[in-house]
């Protein structure tokens, strides 16, 4: 293997600075989800369980622009005569490419522009390549940050590329060892993750694989029971799912579901594979025969298939996250549990292993063609040719006798919170973690340096912005005596009430934000705004939001001036909402703050400047949201009304007439 460092240069933009405001998690973590009555016992253990939202201690990546100025990105190319990979160290260890050179083709789906929408759990993500989800529900939240890199030595002299990362939520460190020796056909992965916890932990793990689309794209995997999404009314509610047996799932109005691109509306079908399958696996082909092949050891069981549909709203998303007419693929994912709303469990101090192996598949085009099942058994042949069951696990013990074996020099450096979490630990006399791997300490210039500071016994120091948050359940004594000392800053209380409402204990938090709004904090009232968001009580957090952006001033964030806007709109103050918008300064009109202000403006009948907003390239609609849709169906309404001379009523509103395709997010 030949490993080189290089740049990669791409249109578009990356994620500015990270908003300061803390996003507390759902107050429900255990979901109820549906099931439309079709669940064998099994698929019921762990549905919905540690699924609501999280982010905290990680904070928002919500800033960015839809630029397509050439963006310069390190990589790291691993190479021998059959496979070149391409990685991107700096954005989640993203697989970005998977050149075959002996048939000179791609194999997954590369994005010819690097561009950035809301879909992540901090918001920020990007399609294309091969991405590696651990944690918590969503597209990780490293997946617009960097990953420690370094190259390591097997004892049989063979040298592999590791990426790693301690991922705070769960308190877990997970491991990626790609490993491509010479004459090896396929890239293979190595994961390992650690439970640093003395407790069981909820185990989250999907690697989303993104392959182009053409008409004639077939999707295959071992099992033909699948749990398919059930039809979707709002993209807010998850619907649920329901087995069945492939390739026609009942909500698709008999389309053969194996072929995505016949599928008219976004979703989604899960593979149940039994998990005593030795070699899970899972083809994305094309008519002719060719595409890629994944093929895994247990516990990586469940096979996955996304697409994006054929309406209007599903190919306006393949457009709006590349270039038009560019962007068409689909996701074919590999996980540790059914569904993506099923949570599995790592032990106590325990670890989960597993080896998963990409290349390029190839058979001849009747394998691919006919009757699912019959071309299923052709193609799982085929597999097992290209790569046998007892190649798959010769791999795997390789790999995994390299696991533990220690890094050279780092290549590049990740998230700090693991350096800080071993300062940590030694100074309240707890033991190491996954001691093989380099987690250096926060430097004096790291956000993180005033953690390290107060480990020593030093005061977190009042700023105009909070330092980063620090959330887990470990640093809450030590929060709480930081902010019983007589030198407490007002940081340190802020501080410790953000972790106590993070950890279910709002009741203790709610005083010490209110005296430290009362006392003119700004980040506190937001706070408080965002509890009160939580519970549901707009009209509260609209008062806590606007409150906080009076005592904010337009000086610290643009974050208080879209909280109050937002706010606003959703009390129903939509006058108050559309004056505070007008007194706005420039800097501070954001894109989010200019929907929030549409909103409003087109239940105030301001018309033109709601169709000045419909011509605003957005560049972070939020997957499947409708409220742009919502407010030009409004505005078409009362401009109807008004051309018949007749008051505007909201029984006016038609959401069935065509919505222009440029607004057009929907995903049902």
């Amino acid at each position: 293997m030949q490993l080189t460092a290089t740049q990669l240069t791409l249109p578009g933009a990356l994620p500015g600075p990270q908003d300061p405001q803390p996003f507390f998690r759902a107050p429900v973590q255990d979901l109820k989800v549906l099931q439309n009555g079709t669940f064998l016992p099994r698929d019921e253990e762990g549905y919905g369980v540690g699924c609501g939202a999280r982010t905290l201690p990680y904070r928002m990546q919500d800033r960015y622009t839809r630029s397509s100025e050439p963006v310069s990105l390190p990589a790291l190319v691993l190479e021998n005569d059959h496979l070149k990979a391409t990685l991107m160290p700096t954005l989640g260890g993203r697989l970005w490419s998977l050149f075959d050179k002996d048939e000179g083709r791609e194999l997954l789906f590369e994005n010819p522009v690097l561009r950035v929408a809301n879909l992540g759990i901090r918001n920020a993500w990007f399609s294309g390549g091969v991405e590696w989800n651990l944690g918590h529900t969503g597209h990780h939240v490293f997946t617009c940050s960097p990953l420690y890199c370094c190259k390591v030595t097997a004892a049989d002299g063979e040298e592999f590329l590791r990426m790693y990362q301690y991922e705070a939520i769960q308190r877990q460190v997970y491991q990626l060892d790609f490993h491509l020796p010479d004459g090896a056909k396929q890239l293979a992965v190595h994961v390992r993750i650690e439970n640093t916890l003395d407790s069981a932990s909820p185990l989250y793990w999907w690697t989303n694989t993104a392959v182009p689309l053409t008409v004639r794209t077939r999707v295959f995997s071992p099992s033909g029971q699948v749990l398919h999404q059930l039809q979707m009314t709002d993209y807010g509610v998850n619907p649920g799912f329901g087995r069945c047996e492939m390739p026609c799932p009942p909500t698709m109005g008999g389309a053969d579901a194996s072929y995505p691109w016949d599928i008219p509306f976004s979703t989604e079908y899960f593979f149940q594979n039994e998990r005593t399958e030795p070699a899970p696996w899972e083809v994305a082909a094309e008519e002719d025969g060719r595409g890629l092949f994944e093929r895994s050891t247990q516990p990586l069981f469940a096979r996955k298939m996304f697409c994006w549909g054929n309406l209007q709203g599903g190919r306006h998303w393949c457009d709006y996250l590349s270039n038009p007419g560019e962007g068409d693929y689909i996701e074919v994912q590999a996980g540790l549990a059914p569904t993506q709303l099923h949570t599995a469990t790592i032990g106590p101090k325990a670890v989960v292993s597993f080896t998963q192996i990409f290349g390029a598949f190839t058979a001849p085009a009747n394998h691919v063609a006919g009757e699912w099942h019959d071309a299923r058994d052709k193609v799982a042949r085929q597999v097992e040719t290209l790569l046998p069951t007892a190649d798959v696990a010769a791999i795997d013990a390789a790999c995994a006798a390299a696991a533990t074996l220690p890094g050279g020099s780092l290549l590049f450096a990740g998230d700090e919170r693991g350096g800080l979490e071993r300062l940590r630990r030694a100074a309240e006399g707890e033991g190491d973690f996954t001691p093989h791997l380099a987690f250096p300490a926060p430097d004096p210039e790291s956000a993180l340096w005033p953690w390290v500071e107060a480990l020593g016994g030093g005061m977190l120091p009042d700023a105009a912005l909070p330092a980063a948050y620090m959330t887990a359940p470990e640093w809450l004594g030590r929060l709480e005596a930081l902010a019983a000392r007589p030198d407490a800053t007002a940081a340190a209380r802020f501080q410790w009430a953000v972790a106590l409402a993070e950890n279910d204990r709002e009741a203790e938090a709610l005083p010490v934000l209110e005296a430290l709004a009362a006392a003119g904090d700004a980040f506190a009232a937001a706070a408080l705004g965002k509890l009160a968001a939580r519970r549901n009580d707009w009209a509260a957090a609209a008062d806590w939001f606007t409150a906080a952006h009076r005592l904010e001033g337009d000086k610290l964030d643009v974050s208080f001036a879209e909280l109050a806007l937002e706010g606003l709109v959703r009390a129903g103050r939509h006058g108050e909402a559309w004056a505070l918008w007008q007194a706005l300064p420039e800097n501070r009109r954001t894109q989010s703050a200019r929907l929030s202000a549409a909103e409003a403006a087109v239940k105030l009948g301001k018309l033109d400047f709601v169709d000045e907003c419909f011509r605003v390239d957005y560049a972070m609609i939020r997957e499947g949201a409708l409220g742009l849709a919502n407010v030009w169906f409004e505005a078409e309404a009362r401009k109807k009304a008004a051309a018949e001379g007749r008051a505007f009523t909201e029984a006016d509103i038609d959401r069935t007439l065509p919505l222009p395709r440029e607004l057009d997010y929907r995903m049902s």
